[in-house]
């Protein structure tokens, strides 16, 4: 996938979602109390999803390069 900011920044870096696990320290109701660890990515940045240019904080264009 290429990801292209409207205002044609140049730092080429963009903020959007990702899915990761991570290891919670609990209670003995389960309830949370921290995080001991990441674990790992369950879901990576998706083209469907919305990436904001991390310099200008404008939507990008995204294109998924392996469905086109």
């Amino acid at each position: 996938m290429i990801a292209k900011c409207p205002n044609d920044c140049k730092s080429g870096q963009f903020e959007t979602v990702a899915h990761i696990t991570e290891f919670w320290i609990v209670d003995k109701q389960g309830s949370f109390v921290g995080v001991s660890d990441t674990g790992e990515v369950t879901h990576g940045p998706d083209p469907d999803n919305i990436w904001m240019c991390n310099e200008c904080g404008e939507e990008a264009e995204v294109v998924d390069t392996f469905n086109v």
